[in-house]
């Protein structure tokens, strides 16, 4: 009886310590990278869109100008490729996804913890009052540097944003702006938002 009281007690106070903390500033852009192999300081990178939609193309700019202002030498035909893909997923709404439940009981209580939703209190994501409305569109891009001779990835990265932001275009330029400051390095989580 005494251990079920515990998972009770514990349960309660993860729910009130993590709700919070969490809710605190959601932040609606998330990147993330890892590097494999460094890159060598001389050599040149090829920017390439892997759909050539003239968004992607305008895109191939400005991922090349970021580059060049971190000092990355920009070139066709080069050995290195930064290939990178774009995606709008138009289905993120609130209260579609939900990661699960803990419960625990006994006779003479009971505590359910939602993990996580996107709808409702959790506690990964906090209380749904204190939550920004976020839309129902995901922008998504995801950037691999490979060697072209070898096939041997070098780095990868990818940012996501969700929101609803009034021109996709510009998002997906700022989004590769945070994914160039990155390059070359391990990133595990940085959050950002686009004003």
């Amino acid at each position: 009886m005494i251990k079920r009281r515990s998972l009770a007690v514990i349960g309660t106070a993860l729910f009130f310590a993590g709700g919070p903390a969490m809710a605190q500033d959601p932040s609606p852009g998330v990147a993330r990278s890892t590097n494999f192999l460094a890159l060598s300081p001389d050599a040149i990178v090829t920017v390439r869109p892997l759909d050539n939609t003239r968004a992607n193309l305008a895109l191939k700019q400005r991922f090349a100008t970021a580059l060049k202002q971190r000092a990355v030498q920009i070139g066709e035909s080069a050995r290195y490729v930064l290939n990178f893909e774009t995606e709008v997923d138009q289905t993120a709404r609130r209260g579609a996804a939900s990661l699960g439940t803990i419960a625990a009981n006994n006779r003479e209580s009971e505590v359910r913890v939602n993990v996580w939703a996107s709808g409702r209190d959790s506690v990964l994501r906090g209380r749904v009052d204190d939550q920004p409305d976020r839309g129902t569109l995901r922008y998504v891009l995801t950037v691999t540097l490979d060697d072209d001779r070898t096939g041997q990835r070098l780095w990868q990265g990818e940012a996501s944003y969700a929101g609803a932001p009034a021109d996709e275009a510009a998002t997906l330029a700022a989004m590769a702006s945070v994914l160039a400051e990155q390059f070359g390095q391990t990133v595990r989580q940085k959050n950002f938002r686009i004003e």
